[in-house]
């Protein structure tokens, strides 16, 4: 169950969020007081696509996934969510609906604002430009999403994707991106709109190109074979 936070620690937290990271002390402490934390196992729901929306949630440990909910009991993956990121902001904006679902991961500490307390803050200037930037951001991810399972063929939407998991957790090591742990070929299926198997005979092909590698842990990505899925995404090559 959400219990209270500490006030100091739940700032020193929500510090580490970049969209709360120009918040005045004053108000984020206001935020803290108000918020409440919790922990979820794997696999747990934590709101369903065209549910209300009360809350944003901050994850501050484990990861989690958007998703949408597909035929047949199937699910399309918008996007992994990692330490620091806000989820579910954009339905407080409008008071509208959640529109897509959120799965942990792995076991998961979650940060709980209510929709009063995230909205308070906008009156704060600094912090609505980097609400407006954050969503711009989120409508550019989703739409490049789009345009890959539409337009990509399969090894191409999987490369994509492979890029765009090393932009948001990859480490550089030499010539390469790490990604540890290594994705699961059904998370990759999920993203890319490809079944499992062809996920499965694709990263063959690719390891045969010599583009990526991988261990039980790890698997590693060769920056320059990459590159050009990775126009619009972050990555130190």
């Amino acid at each position: 169950m959400p219990k209270p936070m500490a006030d100091a620690a739940a700032v020193e937290l929500l510090r580490l969020v970049p969209l709360f990271s120009e918040v005045p002390a004053v108000e984020l402490q206001k935020v803290a007081s108000r918020s409440q934390t919790f922990w979820k196992k794997k696999a747990v729901r934590l709101f369903e696509e065209g549910s209300l929306a009360d809350c944003c949630l901050v994850l501050t440990s484990g990861r989690a996934k958007v998703v949408l909910n597909g035929t047949g009991g199937s699910e399309i993956i918008l996007g992994l969510v990692e330490p620091f990121a806000v989820i579910g902001e954009i339905a407080l904006l409008d008071r509208s609906t959640r529109s897509a679902g959120l799965v942990t991961v792995e076991k998961s500490h979650f940060i709980r604002i209510s929709a009063d307390s995230f909205l308070e803050l906008r009156n704060n200037r600094a912090f609505e430009d980097r609400l407006v930037a954050n969503v711009t951001a989120t409508l550019r991810r989703a739409t490049e999403q789009l345009r890959a399972i539409y337009t990509y063929d399969s090894l191409d939407r999987v490369a994509w994707c492979l890029a765009r998991l090393a932009g948001q957790r990859g480490a550089p090591v030499g010539g390469e991106i790490v990604l540890s742990p290594r994705p699961p070929h059904h998370e990759l299926a999920e993203m890319t709109g490809c079944s499992r198997e062809t996920v499965s005979r694709i990263l063959l092909r690719l390891r045969r190109m010599k583009w990526v590698n991988w261990d039980k842990q790890t698997l590693r990505l060769q920056a320059s074979a990459i590159r050009r899925y990775a126009s619009d995404i972050s990555i130190a090559y």
